[in-house]
C-alpha cells in the first residue's frame, strides 16, 4: 500500500505543478490576440487536469484516506473517536461499570430508626455525629446487543447499605445490597424489562445526596421499592405513555432474623403478585422552558395473607393504592417534582410510616373494644421538592426545599393490646447542591422530623448532612 500512496502523491504534485507552471507567462506583456489564444490553451488543460484528477480519486480512495492527519480532524469527531471506559465483548456489545462514590457526615438531635438516612424520630435513642461511606454504589452496563430487532441491555448495581457484620466495628463493614439487576429488550415504541427495577407504583424520587441508600422522604410522603418484576413499556405516542407490571409481592413483613434461608412473607403466601401500571404525560419543552417535564398517574394491588391464633386463621387483607406523581419545570430556573397518594397496607413501600396492618385490630365504641381480625391500616400522604437554580456560579448551584408527610387513619390503630403505633410522620427538609463539575458535587443537608404516636404523642428530631459524591 505505501508505494500505491507514493504514486498517488507523485501524480497530483505532476498535475498540481502543471496547472502552476501553465496559468503564469513566461513574459509579462502579450498581444491581445496572443493573449486570447493563451486563456483557451488554459482553459483546455485546466479540463485535462480535472479528468486526470477524477481518474485518481475513483483508482485510489482507500489512499487517499490515509494521508489524512489526525490533527485535521473535526473536534466533534475527536471527542467520538476517544476511547471510553469498559471492554469490548463482542460485535458492538460493550460491558461498561459505573459508579457513585458516596461520603456522608452526619449528626441527629435526637433518636431516629437509622442514623445515617432517617426516616422518622424514635421513642427513644441519644443525638449522635458520625460518617459514612456506605451508599457508595457500583454497577455494570450492558450495550450495544441485538435479539432480533430489538436492542438488548442489561445493569447490575448494588451498594453498601445491606446492614453490618455482627462484630464490634461492623459499623465501617457494610454489606453489600442489589439495588438493580435486569435485562430490557427495546423495540421502537415497545420496551420489556425483566429483574429487579424500581416499581412502576408512584416512581419519582427528591434530590438529595444525603439520602440516597432510601431515598429522601421516604417514610414521610414518599412510596418506594426496587422490586422483582415483568414490565412492558408502551409508548402510545410521542407524549403519552403506559406501563404494567407483575411484581414481587413486598409486604414489609419480612423476618427480620433471616440471614440466609428466605420464608414467605404475608404477600407471597397470598399468592398473589402486585400489580400495577401508570400512565404518563411527558414533554421535551414543558411551558416552553426548553426542559423536560412529565405527569403521571398510577395504581397498585396485592394481597397479604395473615395467620393469627392458635386455631392458625386465616386473614386476606388487600394491598391498594392510587398515586400522582409530577416532575417539571416552572420557569427557567425552577422545578417542582412531588408525589401524592392514598391507600391501604403499603407498608413494603414504606407507607402508613413503615405499617401494614393491624394484627390485633379491635372495634371501640367509647368504653370497650371488641376484636375484629386484621385489619389493613389505610394512609395518604405525599411529598413535594420545590428546587431554584440562582443566576450565579455558572448555574452549578441548585437550591432545594422539600416537605412530605405520611397520615396513617387513626381508626386503623386500635388494638387489643397495648402498641404505641406511629400515627403520623411530618418532614421538612432544606439542601444545597453544588457541581465542580458532572462529576464531583457536595451538599449540605438540613432535615427536621416530627413523630407523632398513638399515646405517646410527637418525638422531635433534627439531621443535619454534609455529603460529597463522585460519579465515573
Amino acid at each position: 500500500m505505501p508505494n500505491n500512496v507514493g504514486m498517488v502523491m507523485s501524480r497530483s504534485i505532476f498535475a498540481i505543478a502543471s496547472v502552476l507552471l501553465l496559468s503564469f507567462p513566461i513574459y509579462t506583456q502579450e498581444p491581445p490576440a496572443d493573449r486570447e489564444t493563451r486563456i483557451k490553451q488554459l482553459e483546455t488543460q485546466v479540463q485535462a487536469i480535472l479528468v486526470e484528477l477524477q481518474k485518481l480519486k475513483s483508482e485510489s480512495p482507500s489512499q487517499t484516506a490515509v494521508a489524512v492527519k489526525p490533527t485535521e480532524t473535526k473536534p466533534a469527531d475527536t471527542a467520538e473517536t476517544q476511547p471510553k471506559l469498559g471492554v469490548d465483548i463482542g460485535k458492538g456489545i460493550r460491558l461498561i461499570p459505573y459508579g457513585t462514590l458516596f461520603f456522608n457526615a452526619y449528626g441527629n438531635s435526637g433518636g431516629t430508626n437509622n442514623a445515617d438516612v432517617p426516616l422518622f424520630a424514635t421513642l427513644s435513642g441519644s443525638g449522635n455525629v458520625s460518617a459514612s461511606a456506605r451508599q457508595t454504589r457500583l454497577g455494570l452496563r450492558l450495550e450495544g446487543a441485538r435479539l432480533g430487532n430489538a436492542r438488548l441491555g442489561a445493569v447490575i448495581e448494588g451498594d453498601f447499605f445491606g446492614g453490618f457484620p455482627s462484630v464490634g466495628i461492623g459499623e465501617n463493614f457494610g454489606v453489600v445490597r442489589l439495588r438493580l439487576a435486569y435485562a430490557r429488550l427495546d423495540w421502537e415504541r415497545t420496551s420489556v424489562t425483566v429483574g429487579q427495577d424500581w416499581m412502576v407504583f408512584a416512581p419519582v424520587n427528591p434530590v438529595s445526596i444525603a439520602a440516597a441508600g432510601n431515598p429522601q422522604m421516604g417514610a414521610g410522603g414518599n412510596l418506594w421499592a426496587r422490586l422483582p418484576q415483568v414490565r412492558v413499556d408502551q409508548k402510545l405516542n410521542s407524549n403519552l405513555t403506559v406501563q404494567a407490571a407483575a411484581l414481587e409481592s413486598q409486604t414489609g413483613d419480612f423476618a427480620t432474623n433471616a440471614a440466609f434461608v428466605v420464608q414467605p412473607t404475608s404477600g407471597q403466601a397470598s399468592r398473589v403478585p402486585f400489580l400495577q401500571s401508570r400512565l404518563a404525560y411527558s414533554n421535551a419543552n414543558w411551558l416552553g422552558t426548553k426542559k423536560s417535564g412529565s405527569i403521571g398517574v398510577s395504581g397498585h394491588f396485592g394481597m397479604s395473607r395473615v395467620i393469627t391464633g392458635p386455631a392458625n386463621t386465616r386473614n386476606d387483607v388487600e394491598s391498594i393504592g392510587v398515586a400522582l406523581d409530577w416532575n417539571f419545570p416552572v420557569a427557567e430556573r425552577v422545578t417542582v417534582a412531588g408525589e401524592a397518594f392514598s391507600g391501604r397496607n403499603l407498608g413494603g413501600f414504606q407507607g402508613g410510616v413503615f405499617q401494614s396492618y393491624n394484627t390485633d385490630f379491635a372495634h371501640s365504641d367509647g368504653v370497650r373494644l371488641t376484636p375484629a381480625g386484621v385489619r389493613s391500616i389505610g394512609t395518604r400522604g405525599g411529598w413535594m421538592q420545590v428546587g431554584y437554580t440562582p443566576p450565579v456560579l455558572n448555574n452549578q448551584l441548585g437550591i432545594y426545599g422539600s416537605l412530605g408527610i405520611d397520615d396513617p387513619v387513626n381508626s386503623d390503630l386500635v388494638s387489643l393490646s397495648f402498641r404505641d403505633w406511629r400515627s403520623r410522620n411530618f418532614v421538612i427538609a432544606a439542601n444545597a447542591l453544588y457541581r465542580f463539575t458532572p462529576q464531583l458535587a457536595v451538599s449540605a443537608e438540613f432535615r427536621r422530623f416530627r413523630t407523632d404516636y398513638l399515646f405517646t404523642g410527637p418525638r422531635y428530631a433534627t439531621h443535619l448532612n454534609l455529603g460529597a459524591t463522585y460519579t465515573f
